[in-house]
């Protein structure tokens, strides 16, 4: 039965999955970063239901992109051994010069790995896991493209530094949550604003009907806000910000009106 379901909505969805393409004005001081692609995907909940085949081909579309930079959002499997199994495939994902994740309420609840651990077996695959910690990529020129991510909203802990602090007006900074609400409550961590922030969590809300979401109706009122958006672009903190609806499912294993979808974001910059 449940191979037959993931026929009928998993199947046709991963053949392609939908590539959301933006691109992201910068100013001229961030030229160092004209043309770089950011891939985004989030909330893969690798099961029964979304098995090993389907990670397979999301892996290899995702590798035709090829992205600069890949940011992962978190709720990588639905069990343990699940888990084990996306960080096995993660290890195929290719980018140009890093790969970077933040963990989602899922990781932190699975019997198999504990957060420190799951860091540490994200690192062996080549995927740089912040846990309220920032990163960076260092340029030739002195540029740095700087990544802070944020721990899951419910274990949420004060960072030992500010983020971006002592930023340059050649650093670009980007923030990743797997909780949207997260980016809001921590902003006041941030020493400098970022251009640009990732979240998922909410999978666009999973089933949407005309238009609404469970969201719209008041789920998960203690985790998301009125002031963000359920899924998709915005600025409402005065910068670019993206909430994904993710790739798999969770609790129940479909999605209504709501594909799978990642995400490629090209750096522009702007002119003098």
């Amino acid at each position: 039965m449940k191979n037959t379901l993931f026929k009928i909505y998993y199947g046709p969805a991963f053949k392609a999955a939908h590539v959301d393409r933006r691109i992201i004005s910068v100013p001229f001081s961030l030229r160092s970063f004209d043309g770089w692609t950011i891939l985004f995907m989030t909330d893969l909940h690798l099961s029964r239901m979304f098995p090993e085949h389907a990670l397979k081909s999301l892996i290899n579309q995702a590798n035709a992109l090829n992205p600069y930079v890949v940011c992962l959002g978190g709720d990588f499997a639905e069990t343990g051994d699940y888990q084990r199994l996306a960080v096995e495939f993660l290890s195929n994902l290719k980018s140009r010069v890093g790969a970077f994740a933040v963990l989602g309420n899922n990781d932190l609840e699975h019997f198999y790995h504990n957060s420190h651990g799951f860091v540490a077996e994200l690192k062996k695959a080549g995927i740089v896991a912040l846990v309220d910690t920032e990163a960076h990529i260092d340029l030739p020129d002195g540029a740095r493209f700087r990544v802070a991510g944020l721990n899951s909203l419910t274990k949420h802990t004060t960072p030992a530094n500010p983020f971006f602090a002592d930023s340059g007006e050649n650093d670009f900074r980007l923030l990743l949550a797997h909780y949207p609400k997260s980016i809001q409550i921590h902003m006041k961590e941030c020493a400098s604003a970022p251009h640009l922030a990732l979240a998922g969590h909410t999978h666009g809300g999973q089933f949407r009907l005309l238009g609404v979401s469970p969201y719209n109706i008041g789920f998960e009122r203690t985790k998301t806000c009125r002031d963000l958006p359920v899924s998709g672009w915005g600025e409402p903190l005065g910068f670019p910000m993206l909430v994904s609806p993710g790739v798999g499912t969770s609790r129940l294993p479909f999605r209504l009106n709501v594909a799978p979808e990642i995400h490629l974001i090209t750096l522009k910059c702007a002119e003098t």
